[in-house]
């Protein structure tokens, strides 16, 4: 199980502007450089490889249709690798989700590890977090860290604004995607999520004239931080000469909603190991058990 004993680490005040907090809620993203020190890196890709190495029963594979663009995604593994466990303890994700929400704590809903190989790299398709999370709401800031140089045409894609349209889409995509999954592991699976009742994601890569895209060159050390219900993609490219790893918590503030109707099905959560029972629509403050406080403005 995830504890956090919040407030630890340095305070990154000096790193973040008032513009920074400005662009993050009217636009839905923005990029913060050099916020990770050369030992925060160390430890981020120690636990990115240690991951790697030993998959959760979470994780799924993914490749092209030849057999191009080999793709991990693991659910949680910082509760499979102790690098990993221990950069989040840091709190240094979690305090830069809470200040662009502007929140009094941030809670931890998720993290996921993104292990894409060098070569061909296969576009991710665009999509919405929000339909295979457990949370509903606005206070809800994704932190995406790249132990590598991802420049823009392989790194998140976002629809400027996307965030303030109040719209749940659909797991589903009518796109066209290369991706395929070739294996699930033994405790998740994406079949079965989403509802056909909610609207399909727009085919934004064909009509991708008509959005605003943010975009960004991302290096190692920067923070790509956006709203949790932002569309969002990525772009690939033939041969890139290493792989593309990236590690990407989710952290929502008091007054995100848990959200568990009847029959829904989600992405793995600690709210399932820690046994609590969250009634639907409850805020996550009052469950820290199940919704660890990984940074507070107490302190």
């Amino acid at each position: 199980m995830l504890d956090f004993a919040a407030p630890r680490g340095p305070t990154l005040t000096s790193k973040i502007a008032e513009t920074d907090i400005a662009a993050y809620r009217r636009d839905g993203a923005v990029v913060l450089r050099n916020v990770l020190t050369p030992s925060d890196l160390v430890m981020l890709e120690q636990g990115i490889e240690e991951a790697y190495r030993a998959p959760t029963g979470r994780a799924s594979h993914m490749q092209g249709s030849h057999g191009q663009g080999r793709t991990m995604v693991d659910q949680l593994p910082s509760l499979g690798s102790p690098s990993l466990r221990a950069f989040l303890d840091l709190g240094i994700a979690a305090q830069l989700a809470g200040r662009m929400m502007g929140v009094p704590t941030a809670h931890f809903v998720l993290d996921q590890l993104f292990y894409k190989e060098r070569g061909r790299v296969l576009p991710t398709p665009w999509h919405q977090d929000t339909p295979f999370l457990r949370v509903r709401g606005d206070d809800m800031a994704r932190v995406w860290l790249t132990c590598d140089p991802s420049p823009a045409d392989l790194t998140i894609e976002l629809v400027r604004g996307s965030h303030r349209w109040n719209v749940v889409y659909d797991t589903a995509m009518t796109a066209p995607s290369e991706l395929q999954t070739v294996s699930e592991g033994q405790d998740f699976s994406y079949s079965g999520m989403g509802s056909s009742a909610l609207p399909t994601v727009p085919d934004i890569a064909r009509y991708r004239d008509s959005f605003e895209i943010l975009r960004w060159d991302v290096s190692p050390g920067d923070a790509l931080i956006f709203n949790g219900n932002m569309l969002h993609g990525a772009s690939g490219c033939d041969n890139h000469p290493t792989p593309r790893r990236a590690y990407a918590s989710m952290w929502g503030g008091p007054a995100l909603r848990h959200h568990n109707p009847p029959g829904a099905k989600s992405m793995p959560s600690v709210v399932e190991m820690s046994g609590v029972q969250i009634p639907h629509g409850a805020p996550i403050g009052t469950f820290p058990e199940a919704f660890p406080i990984g940074w507070t403005s107490e302190h």
